[in-house]
Formats: structure tokens, C-alpha cells, sequence
């Protein structure tokens, strides 16, 4: 199993796979592919040909577009040529993000500090039904935190989730916060929830904290 590098200025390099070898060896024993590319419109293209069944939102309108001057990446778990699981992040300031979130979402929104570091939203993480349950979105998630900490200028990482999962983000994907960020009456918001959800919050971690947990996480990869 390997590495595949498709993107044109971030490179999972030797040094990278040794540092998070762990994480990787979790991969590959699975038999799966990591790619890392800059190709937003596959990304775009492969999630909304998926049936409701297996994608039941609206593709995010944060990746409609192809990233700047590198600020941003595609990661895909694969089966040979079979997609299995997605996740993307992009360099995306909070505040820009709330007031584009606002122009599509009708809503109260509070008022949340995260720091004022540079800052990289994440989303469009999805897992096939027939790989569900054994981890890969978790370990996906851990993989990008290091990518944006090890690989890009970004000193936070956000994410947007439905209120229900604050327990999944704080303890499942290791981010340091979660606190009530907006009400949306019709629900329905991107890949962060369904018609349904109407609370949703918003998670993050900054570099300093996330390089403190870092070995922490290490051991869920060979449990």
C-alpha cells in the first residue's frame, strides 16, 4: 500500500510518512490508498454522484472552488481504484466563513473566538457505507490535523458540526473545543448535518494543542 502524491505543492514526504508511520500502518494494513491531491472538482463531482443513501447532504460551497497558491488539499482513502472515504481542508478565515455561511443559511449565529491565528476549515468527510464502522473517518481526520499542522502555514484548524456530535469531535477526533456557533431553522447545512439538524456547533484546535495530543492519538491506531 502507499502514498500518492497528487498534489502540486504538498508532498506527504519520507520524513512526514516516518513521523506518522503509525498512523499510516493503520491504512495499509486495511489494504487502502492515501492520496492527497488539489483536485476540488473530483471531489465535488465523485460526492454528488453518490446516491442519498450513501451522501445525504449538500456538497459544501466552501470547496466549489479550485484552492489559491496551495492553500488547501483533498485527501482520499482508496481501495485500488475505489473510493472509500473523503476529506478536505482549506486555508478559510472564520469570519469569512460566517458571513458566507450567513448569505446560505438564515439563522442566529453566536459569537465564538478561536484564536486569531491563520486559520484552515475542514469538511466533506465521508465514508462508504460498506467501510463504516472501523475507524477511517476518525484516523482520516487525524491524518488531515497533521497535514495542516506539519505541512501548511495554518495555526488553527475548524470545523462546523451538528450539535450532537460535540462528543465526537472533542473526544473521537481530538479537537481541544466545541461551543454552540449557530441555529439554522430549516437544518440542512453542507456535509455538517441533515434537514433534521438544526444546532450546529463549531470545533477547533490550534497547532500547540494539537502537537500536545499527538501522541495521545498514536495508540488508538494499533488498538
Amino acid at each position: 500500500m502507499a502514498i500518492i502524491n497528487n498534489h502540486s505543492s504538498i508532498n506527504l514526504d519520507a520524513e512526514f510518512q516516518g513521523e506518522h508511520s503509525e498512523l499510516l500502518q493503520f491504512f495499509f494494513n486495511q489494504g487502502l490508498n492515501v492520496e492527497i491531491s488539489d483536485d476540488v472538482s473530483s471531489l465535488k463531482t465523485f460526492l454528488e454522484s453518490q446516491t442519498d443513501e450513501e451522501y445525504p447532504y449538500n456538497f459544501d460551497a466552501a470547496f466549489t472552488e479550485s484552492f489559491v497558491d496551495g492553500d488547501g488539499f483533498v485527501l482520499f482513502l482508496k481501495n485500488g481504484d475505489t473510493i472509500v472515504s473523503t476529506y478536505a481542508a482549506k486555508g478559510l478565515d472564520k469570519g469569512i466563513f460566517k458571513e458566507g455561511m450567513k448569505e446560505i443559511y438564515i439563522g442566529d449565529y453566536e459569537v465564538v473566538d478561536i484564536g486569531i491565528e491563520q486559520a484552515c476549515y475542514s469538511s466533506c468527510q465521508w465514508v462508504a457505507k460498506s467501510h463504516r464502522g472501523k475507524k477511517f473517518g476518525m484516523c482520516l481526520d487525524h491524518l488531515k490535523k497533521n497535514i495542516i499542522f506539519d505541512k501548511t502555514r495554518f495555526g488553527i484548524n475548524y470545523a462546523i458540526h451538528k450539535e450532537s456530535f460535540k462528543d465526537y469531535h472533542i473526544n473521537g477526533l481530538h479537537y481541544s473545543n466545541s461551543e454552540k456557533f449557530a441555529t439554522i431553522p430549516n437544518g440542512d447545512v453542507g456535509g455538517a448535518g441533515e434537514k433534521i439538524d438544526k444546532v450546529y456547533n463549531i470545533a477547533w484546535i490550534s497547532k500547540d494543542e494539537w502537537l500536545i495530543k499527538r501522541n495521545e492519538v498514536k495508540s488508538l491506531y494499533t488498538s
